[in-house]
């Protein structure tokens, strides 16, 4: 417990380290079924820094989260806080939500917390140094967004290219300004590529994740096999696999069109993330993943500048491992 403990205080301490700027009103909204031990170390964290003030609430968790709202109270609260620290859990809706739509019209910044869960805030990805982490993935967002093409390629038999027209987004666990979101844990450069220009062949070998953008339904998770996906202009023509290569055969069945195409291609820059069957998958350096379906709210309070153009109900994201990059013909390190 007294590891626990520790490793918990470090991470907090990561969560806030480059968040938080002196003489802000800090605001973490969490929920009754989350972890108390992680309420209380981001809020110590918090205080440790030249934060002018740190409150918490915590909603009480209704039974059913279907179409859920929040409090009047918790958005007015939002709305005036400079940061909020989004630490609900996992059951409640994640970034694309009423709270997060009320912050971004009024101004103001969030961090959502990825792993909410005590065992996972406290491994992996959360221990990367938060600086080091923010200074790589700006810097490889940097040159992508720079480049016209990038192509992604390993020797699973991963070998897609897209075209650059627009910026790439460096997503780590600071909150940025622009975009007014950050997650934590995370890291990854993350591209809205132009539509309608993949082509050739993604493996996802590692791990799958779907957002449903309206509704619910199954998950892929940790694949038990590869999935092999070819592109002709942006537009999936082709899926080869197993059992992992049914499952979202299934899930594409009750999509729309859309989700047949290529939305987003994002590149893990987070060398402490590991391979598991979440969220922190997406974010290992070396890996790259796509998403099929929507892009067109990526970039948050900054879609009209990062996002694309595709309107789905789905986003699913496919990871693939021991991945090289070329920006422009030229290999260049995650």
């Amino acid at each position: 417990m007294l590891f626990i403990q520790h490793e918990l205080q470090r991470t907090a301490q990561n969560l806030v380290a480059d968040n938080i700027k002196n003489g802000e009103h800090v605001l973490v909204v969490s929920s009754s079924d989350q972890s108390k031990e992680l309420i209380d170390a981001i809020v110590t964290a918090a205080s440790s820094t030249g934060a002018a003030s740190v409150s918490a609430i915590i909603i009480a968790c209704p039974e059913n989260l279907r179409d859920y709202k929040h409090p009047p109270a918790v958005i007015a609260s939002v709305e005036s806080a400079d940061l909020t620290i989004v630490a609900t859990s996992l059951r409640f809706p994640r970034a694309y939500d009423d709270l997060s739509e009320a912050l971004f019209k009024a101004g103001k910044r969030q961090v959502l917390i990825n792993n909410a869960p005590l065992e996972d805030f406290t491994r992996g990805a959360s221990l990367a140094d938060p600086i080091k982490l923010n200074r790589r993935t700006h810097a490889l967002a940097a040159k992508i967004s720079k480049g016209k093409t990038v192509r992604v390629t390993s020797d699973n038999g991963t070998d897609l290219s897209v075209k650059v027209c627009r910026p790439c987004i460096a997503l780590t666990g600071r909150a940025e300004v622009d975009t007014g979101f950050g997650s934590f844990p995370s890291g990854e450069a993350m591209l809205s590529p132009e539509e309608r220009t993949a082509e050739g062949i993604f493996v996802a070998d590692s791990f799958g994740q779907v957002v449903y953008l309206n509704g619910s339904g199954p998950q892929l998770g940790s694949l038990e096999d590869p999935i092999s996906l070819e592109f002709e202009k942006g537009e999936l023509i082709q899926i080869k696999g197993d059992k992992a290569a049914d499952r979202l055969k299934t899930i594409l069945k009750n999509s729309d069109a859309n989700c047949r195409v290529l939305g987003e291609l994002g590149l893990g820059t987070n060398p402490s993330a590991r391979e598991i069957g979440h969220v922190e998958n997406k974010f290992r350096l070396g890996t790259a993943h796509i998403a099929l379906g929507d892009n067109h709210l990526i970039g948050w309070r900054g879609a009209s500048k990062y996002g694309g153009s595709i309107v789905s109900n789905r986003h699913i994201d496919l990871v693939a491992n021991n991945i090289s990059i070329q920006i422009d013909g030229r290999k260049v390190k995650g």
